[in-house]
C-alpha cells in the first residue's frame, strides 16, 4: 500500500474544450478517486502505517477517552522528552502503580510532603529536628543531640568526648553541668554546686568511698553514721578512762599519782636520789 506521501495528487481540469480530453480527464479522477479510497478504507480498518502520520498531528483533543490502552503502547515508545512538563498529574496515576521498584532517584531534596509513619530502612548524614522554627526543639546530627528551650537557648546536648560520650547542661547556651565518661570512670561535674537528692528513700553509695582530693568537707553529722557512732564511743571510754590529766606528788611518800577523768591510772615512787619504780 502506498503511503500518504506518495498517493496520487488530483490536478485541475485541463483547460480545453475537446471532448476528448475532458473524458480523459474525468476517467483519470475516478480511477485516482477509486484508488485513495480504497487506501482509506485500508487505513479505517486498523491497517494505519506510523510512515502516514505527520508529527505533532495527533494531539490529545483528538482521541477518544480510554481509546489508548497500556497493552497497545510500545515499551519504552514513551521517553521523558515526549512528556510535556506537568502533563501526568497525580489524580492520572492509578493509586499503587507507582511502586519502589520503579523509581530511580539520585536526590530526594525536592519532595517536601508528610512522610506519614516510617517503619523501616536507614536514614545517613541527615539533619532531624523536631520543628522548623518553633522552640522549644530537639535536632539530631552527625555531631549528636541537641535540646533547646523556648527561648531558642541551647538546653542540653548529648554529643562525643574524647573516646566517650558526653551530656551537657546548659542555661540558655551558657555551660552549668555535665556527665561524661571515660577510661577513669563516670565523671559528673557543675559550674556551680552538685546535688544528688532522694526524695522519698536513701541515698546509697556502694563499692569504697574516697575523698581523697576533698578540699572541703561540711555538714557531715557524724553521730548519724551508725558505725563510726559505735567507734567514737569505744574512743571516748577509753580515752576517759586511761588518758593522763592530772598528777599529784606526795613528798612524804615519795609517791607521784596520775589521774585520769575517773580513775588513778599510775602511782610512780620517787626516791630521793635514785631511779624511780611505779606500781
Amino acid at each position: 500500500m502506498a503511503t500518504w506521501s506518495d498517493s496520487p495528487r488530483l490536478s485541475g481540469p485541463p483547460d480545453t474544450q475537446d471532448l476528448g480530453q475532458l473524458l480523459l480527464y474525468v476517467k483519470d479522477l475516478a480511477n485516482t478517486v477509486a484508488k485513495m479510497a480504497k487506501d482509506l478504507e485500508f487505513i479505517i480498518n486498523g491497517n494505519l502505517d506510523a510512515n502516514n502520520i505527520r508529527a505533532n498531528s495527533i494531539q490529545a483533543k483528538n482521541l477518544q477517552a480510554g481509546s489508548v490502552s497500556a497493552d497497545k503502547i510500545q515499551a519504552g515508545a514513551i521517553s521523558a522528552d515526549k512528556i510535556q512538563a506537568g502533563a501526568i498529574t497525580s489524580e492520572k496515576i492509578q493509586a499503587n502503580a507507582v511502586t519502589a521498584d520503579k523509581i530511580q532517584v539520585r536526590q530526594l531534596s525536592a519532595i517536601s510532603a508528610d512522610m506519614g509513619k516510617i517503619t523501616a530502612g536507614e536514614i545517613y548524614g541527615a539533619y532531624i529536628a523536631t520543628s522548623e522554627d518553633q522552640y522549644p526543639m530537639v535536632t539530631l546530627t552527625p555531631d549528636g543531640l541537641t535540646g533547646y528551650n523556648s527561648r531558642g537557648g541551647e538546653a542540653l546536648s548529648l554529643g562525643q568526648s574524647s573516646d566517650g560520650g558526653a551530656l551537657l547542661f546548659m542555661d540558655n547556651g551558657s555551660p552549668r553541668g555535665s556527665i561524661f565518661g571515660d577510661a577513669e570512670g563516670l565523671h559528673v561535674g557543675n559550674m556551680a554546686s552538685v546535688h544528688i537528692k532522694s526524695t522519698d528513700d536513701k541515698t546509697y553509695l556502694d563499692g569504697a568511698v574516697s575523698f581523697e582530693n576533698a578540699t572541703e568537707v561540711s555538714g557531715l553529722k557524724m553521730e548519724y553514721i551508725e558505725l563510726l557512732e559505735n567507734t567514737l564511743g569505744e574512743i571516748r571510754g577509753n580515752f576517759e578512762q586511761n588518758a593522763v590529766v592530772n598528777a599529784s606528788f606526795d613528798p612524804n611518800t615519795r609517791n607521784l599519782k596520775l589521774f585520769s577523768r575517773t580513775r588513778t591510772v599510775a602511782t610512780v615512787y620517787i626516791p630521793s636520789g635514785s631511779s624511780s619504780t611505779s606500781t
